[in-house]
């Protein structure tokens, strides 16, 4: 399986069954990137500030370092694949994997479309006539990663290749769309809008609840069910990720990140953000690591037309 929750040391896939009463025991985020195919059955995913309703065909891309949780409305079978940019690009036949700062991107492995996945949750449909074209593919991916020999990376890579190219060819790609969600769940999904916006501002649990219309501790609970973490739980990663992104992009003080970002207790910021990222806000961005370098470089890329 993938190295640890930081890093990759190759593309990696698997499979598996879950029951409609599969909850997971709380959301979380990587450090590469996660695709999620629903092979049979269905799941909502929950990530940034939208929902996603999947069904037998469906995929999406959940970027480094974004928030998400799911959960299965039957029985489902799914299969992900992690994956890294610098598996896009590498030369397969040498090994090299090309400096993403130098990299030429109009020019190279990753279209435009391409681009787009991977740098903003989509849903992605594969149509019923050519999805046998994908099952297949996914089943030699799965074969390839049991098998880990010397030849297994570059054959991943190649594969993935092959997934995406057939999706530019057959797919088609839907915004966040959830024809599940009440009206509360609505109302919940603009709260989470506006802590994604505003998360800077002073912001509590008893103003969303009274601006969305529904007693603290009503909001409370479904905002729980609905996003799959509580309010202020939900606040503190906008926040926190908010703050990894300056410390990697500015010279500002950590006190000066925290507060910024909505923290008022740089104490509080520093023991929160180690919870959240294993490190001291200090110790990240010292060791800014490779992933973050490829996100940032992605980001700057998702502008080149």
């Amino acid at each position: 399986m993938r190295t640890s929750d930081f890093d990759l040391d190759r593309v990696y896939v698997n499979s598996a069954v879950r029951s409609a009463d599969y909850r997971m025991l709380e959301n979380h985020f990587h450090y590469y990137y996660e695709l999620f195919y629903v092979q049979q059955g269905s799941c909502r995913f929950f990530i940034n500030d939208s929902l996603y309703d999947l069904r037998a065909g469906d995929y999406l891309v959940v970027p480094p370092k974004e928030v998400h949780y799911n959960r299965y409305f039957s029985q489902c079978t799914r299969i992900n694949i992690y994956f890294r940019l610098s598996d896009l690009i590498s030369d397969v036949l040498t090994g090299n994997t090309p400096d993403p700062e130098t990299y030429d991107w109009q020019s190279g492995a990753i279209s435009d479309s391409l681009r787009a996945q991977l740098s903003r949750t989509c849903l992605v449909h594969i149509p019923g006539s050519h999805r046998s074209v994908f099952d297949q593919l996914l089943e030699q991916m799965l074969r390839e990663d049991k098998l880990d020999d010397a030849r297994t990376k570059s054959i991943l890579e190649l594969e993935l290749r092959q997934f995406f190219l057939y999706s530019e060819r057959y797919c088609t790609v839907h915004p966040a769309s959830s024809s599940r969600a009440t009206d509360t769940d609505r109302e919940i999904l603009d709260a989470a809008r506006y802590i994604t916006t505003s998360f800077n501002l002073p912001i509590t649990l008893d103003a969303l609840a009274k601006e969305s219309g529904l007693s603290p501790s009503y909001f409370s609970r479904r905002f729980r069910e609905v996003i799959g973490m509580g309010m202020k739980e939900f606040l503190s990663s906008v926040r926190l990720k908010h703050a990894s992104i300056e410390l990697l992009s500015t010279d500002h003080s950590v006190t000066e990140v925290a507060l910024n970002n909505g923290f008022s207790d740089s104490n509080y910021f520093k023991d929160a953000f180690k919870k959240m990222y294993g490190v001291s806000p200090r110790a990240y961005r010292d060791s800014h690591t490779t992933d973050s370098i490829h996100e940032e470089t992605l980001s700057r890329v998702g502008s080149i037309r």
